[in-house]
């Protein structure tokens, strides 16, 4: 059963608006100005023998010393439901009262009372609170000039019999995934307080008086109202339904609920929806994208390395066999580069990675490059994930060997086995067509490379996957060309031939000068693929539909590979 009273804002207070009068004897915080009076002693011995007069007065003009001081107003408490039991429904209470700047009228949301509504915003200013069980309002804060005799206008007031507070509450919201860190909650106790909670970007929810959790990728939300107390200070509770010693802390600490309004409860949040992607349009099909464009980059069970870099810039005019120490040591890498940014190769220095120091060559030659060269040192741990969250928080399997300041990162890695670089197709033929073919165009030569006793060698380091062309420039001579890299070295049947891999400073093969034996002639080739001691990756990357968030994103791959 629900009581309602209601009559037209603005109006005269009719029988249907019951009006409640009451005595104002301020009305705000106000600040009262006081002359201070001066007290002035003076002797003068014609009053009597040997007497002396006392004369006080008060100082006026420029003389007179003036004080401030701010005195704050009582709260105003006023019944909005006397002499009823029925408890006020949250969110229906609207009245007026007349100020002499005018009539301002009053609602109430959440508990708090509200003066003052922005038509276009909605927002109020708060100015006292409201319990919904006894009808009571406490006015802290008012409009300037109320009467003295005030009277209150109510205009709309909803009651009902009984109520069933809640002390927890589960549900599930409408639309789901939910963007993380998003989800709010607003509402009130039974005596008026005002319940308001946050979630963060793991999905707890904590807040005044409330507690819970929020999947966010099923949108389910648990919530409890309560508060934690000493229990201590709970003497005589014991026989509550709530009450459980053995919820006792070891702290002494004990969780106790709080009654709050269902209908009170207000929650907001971003929820996403995703429209599927046109197979044409992305050249892919989407099925097996996720919906919301995101790939995590490591599951539980991968294997993630933390790092962080640091770049040392050594000092000009290095010599031979100098040694320089470095900012840190127990590094997994160390590389220099010179000041444009180009890769020294590891033949002019040596490092220590336990240390952090660095030995240039000797003899040192640095042509070609631009001092001073900058050390670029890493540190890092590889080590296997156990529980991976969609906030972005991963566990680990083993403790972190080092600390890693803010800055540091974390990067998947894909493990694929034992791998080594090889040769394949090896092969001869008389004329070379241009035709990049792992088998013979034409006909064969007289002449063969023995790779039986002689085979081309490759390393790990140095191979990359190429397919080879050593074409005869006259009987003895040569030029060396990869499919990709060009021509890379000339070389003769004398002379072992290994072009040097700029990157790794060690030869991409080496042919045996003992292989080559006789019988060859100009425009012979002889054919040969390398294979690197590497796996083929295969990257795909969404990009989703709005505006640029992002305009220098990037990602780094690394080749990595362990002796052992």
């Amino acid at each position: 059963m629900s009581l309602l009273w209601t009559s037209p804002p603005g109006g005269s207070g009719t029988s249907s608006s019951p009006a409640l009068s009451m005595e104002v004897t301020t009305t705000r915080p106000v600040t009262k100005t006081v002359q201070e009076a001066v007290e002035v002693n003076e002797t003068n011995t014609s009053f009597g023998l040997g007497g002396s007069a006392v004369a006080r007065y008060t100082l006026t003009g420029s003389a007179a010393a003036t004080q401030s001081e701010t005195v704050e107003a009582p709260e105003i408490t006023f019944d909005l439901t006397p002499n009823r039991q029925e408890e006020i429904v949250a969110g229906s209470v609207l009245f007026s009262m007349v100020a002499t700047s005018g009539t301002f009228y009053f609602y109430d949301r959440n508990g708090n009372i509200y003066h003052t509504i922005n038509a276009t915003s909605g927002v109020g200013t708060e100015c006292g609170k409201i319990d919904y069980t006894t009808g009571i309002v406490t006015l802290t804060y008012w409009p300037k000039g109320l009467q003295p005799q005030a009277t209150i206008n109510i205009h709309s007031l909803v009651t009902k019999v009984g109520g069933h507070p809640i002390a927890d509450v589960t549900f599930r919201l409408p639309s789901a995934p939910i963007r993380p860190g998003s989800f709010t909650l607003q509402g009130a106790l039974f005596d008026g307080t005002s319940v308001n909670a946050t979630s963060n970007f793991s999905g707890a929810i904590t807040g005044d008086f409330c507690q819970g959790y929020i999947d966010y990728e099923t949108g389910i939300v648990t919530l409890i109202f309560g508060v934690v107390m000493l229990a201590s200070k709970l003497p005589g509770n014991e026989s509550e339904d709530w009450y459980d010693a053995e919820m006792i802390q070891p702290d002494g600490n004990m969780w106790v609920p709080f009654g709050v309004k269902a209908e009170s409860l207000v929650y907001s949040c971003v929820a996403y929806s995703y429209l599927p992607l046109d197979a044409d349009l992305i050249g892919i099909d989407p099925v097996r994208l996720p919906s919301d464009g995101r790939v995590p980059i490591c599951n539980d069970g991968d294997v993630i390395v933390v790092h962080h870099s640091l770049a040392d810039v050594l000092p000009n005019g290095l010599t031979a066999s100098q040694v320089i120490n470095l900012s840190r040591g127990d590094v997994s890498l160390i590389e220099l580069y010179d000041a444009d940014g180009v890769y020294v190769p590891q033949t002019l220095y040596t490092v220590d990675l336990a240390t952090g120091t660095v030995t240039m060559a000797d003899p040192l030659d640095l042509t070609g490059y631009t001092e001073p060269l900058v050390a670029n040192h890493r540190r890092e741990d590889m080590l296997l994930c156990t529980d991976v969250q969609i906030t972005g928080n991963i566990n680990v399997g083993a403790q972190l060997k080092h600390d890693y300041p803010a800055g540091s990162y974390v990067s998947s890695a894909l493990l694929y086995g034992d791998l080594a670089a090889t040769v394949t197709n090896v092969f001869d033929q008389q004329t070379w067509t241009n035709v990049w073919a792992n088998e013979v165009i034409g006909n064969t030569t007289v002449a063969n490379y023995n790779t039986v006793n002689y085979p081309i060698a490759v390393t790990n380091k140095g191979a990359i996957t190429q397919r080879w062309l050593v074409r005869f420039t006259s009987a003895t001579t040569f030029d060396v060309i990869g499919e990709n890299v060009g021509v890379i070295a000339q070389g003769d049947i004398y002379t072992t031939c290994a072009p040097i891999n700029p990157a790794t400073a060690v030869p991409y093969f080496t042919i045996d000068a003992d292989g080559w034996g006789s019988g060859w002639a100009t425009g012979y080739c002889l054919r040969f693929n390398t294979t690197a001691a590497n796996q083929d990756v295969w990257i795909a990357r969404t990009t989703l539909s709005g505006e640029v968030t992002e305009p220098n994103d990037q990602f780094t791959i690394q080749v990595r590979g362990d002796a052992d």
